[in-house]
């Protein structure tokens, strides 16, 4: 969830107002949705954990078995597949050089020549090429293929799996990933960005300024906040207008004095309302909104016309005659947090200061695995505004970004990088 929340900070830092959050650690790839700086949410019937319905706000992420040390394998059928096992951190892939055996994700970025074996966690930790080409090999002799096509083979179907997961939150849900910026951050995150978005057709790639730890980010730019839920039924041919002024104002007061404990005056605090509310009958509800200050006839009116429109958008379809029940009211209290002052990056004079070596690196164009000359940069010394050409590696102490063939990488003033990409559309 901070995850998510730190996604949508350096979108908006950055000037876009709709990005899909894209975070990839060891195991697994967590996907969010936020527009103008608000994360989608779960509805309350669709949260829970290990099968207990939990009934309250959740963001909306979706968590898949994919990332750095997810196992490439071909299971008992013969098909070619890649997580949800992992490696994990002990022993950890082939090229961490601790005993693993297994042909992992990680491995196969490396025998493409898009990981830096000598400066790996900021030179800190060196890779086992020779472990990773030995892995990868027993992988190909299964598969009957080259060795540079069974590596390029474990990261499209890893990147194909996290496409079709975004797409299950964008696509399917009637929104359209192409007008969307794609934030990759964890460890694994800026490694992959750049040919997931390129399968969604998704024009650009922000890198935050240290991706491995945007969580951590999210957690101090995230504001404090309380949510009260009161179960209530009414009807929209009776409804009670003193019963529902009553129930938020004792909600109101009882997040007021919660937050007074926390330090924040009530003047410094933002409220929301919402109901829970569906047609008499039904068996689940939408959430929508209600307007702040006193609940009248009107105020209401305006209520039955969100659910009735959120109804179609949700399920293609409104009974605008039908009764409206109400189940739950809702009321959010929000108190900002302080605008996080992050240090503006200076970076170097030119790509020269930057460049650390030329190296061959192995990218799929136009259908066809092809090795390139590739540009391997320090991240901290690029130049801001100077656009870097793909094929490019960008290292960093908790990263590593693969830019490929046909993008364009640019220091963002912020500190972040974007990565424009060629699209179809």
């Amino acid at each position: 969830a901070a995850g998510v929340l730190g996604g949508a900070w350096v979108g908006q830092r950055c000037g876009r107002d709709k990005v899909i959050t894209f975070d990839i650690g060891g195991t697994s790839a967590d996907i969010g949705i936020a527009i103008d700086g608000v994360c989608a949410e779960t509805d309350a019937r669709s949260t829970s954990i290990a099968g207990f319905p939990l009934l309250m706000p959740m963001l909306d992420i979706h968590t898949i078995g994919a990332g750095g040390g997810s196992i490439a394998y071909v299971d008992q059928g013969g098909a070619f597949k890649v997580g949800p096992q992992s490696a994990g951190a002990d022993p950890g892939p082939a090229a961490y050089g601790r005993g693993g055996t297994k042909p992992t994700v990680t491995d196969a970025n490396l025998v493409l020549g898009r990981l830096e074996p000598g400066d790996f966690l900021g030179g800190e930790m060196g890779l086992d090429l020779d472990a990773a080409q030995v892995v990868i090999n027993d992988l190909a002799g299964e598969l009957g293929m080259d060795r540079l096509e069974a590596a390029e083979g474990v990261l499209t179907i890893l990147n194909a799996n996290m496409a079709n997961a975004i797409r299950s939150r964008t696509v399917q849900r009637g929104i359209d990933p192409r007008s969307f910026s794609l934030v990759a951050m964890g460890g694994a995150g800026p490694l992959q960005g750049a040919e997931v978005a390129a399968m969604l057709e998704v024009p650009e790639v922000i890198v935050p300024p240290h991706p491995g730890i945007t969580s951590a980010l999210g957690l101090l730019i995230a504001d404090l906040k309380y949510d009260v839920i009161h179960t209530q039924f009414q009807v929209s041919t009776s409804a009670d207008l003193a019963l529902f002024n009553s129930e938020f104002a004792e909600m109101e007061a009882k997040l007021t004095a919660r937050l007074a404990e926390d330090g924040l005056h009530a003047d410094d605090v933002r409220f929301e309302r919402a109901g829970d509310l569906r047609y008499l009958g039904q068996g689940y509800e939408l959430r929508v909104p209600f307007d702040l200050g006193e609940v009248t006839e009107i105020a209401l009116e305006e209520v039955w016309q969100r659910f009735h429109d959120s109804h179609a958008a949700e399920y293609g379809h409104a009974f605008k005659d039908s009764t409206i029940e109400v189940v739950n009211l809702r009321m959010t209290a929000v108190g900002a947090s302080p605008d996080l002052d992050l240090p503006v990056p200076d970076g170097g004079k030119t790509l020269d200061m930057a460049h650390v070596r030329t190296r061959q690196a192995v990218f799929r164009v136009d259908g066809t695995l092809q090795s390139f000359e590739t540009q391997v940069y320090r991240r901290d010394l690029l130049p801001l505004g100077v656009p870097v050409s793909g094929p490019a590696i960008l290292l960093q102490k908790d990263s590593t970004t693969v830019v490929p063939p046909k993008a364009t990488a640019t220091p963002h003033e912020t500190g972040s990088v974007i990565i424009s990409l060629e699209t179809k559309s």
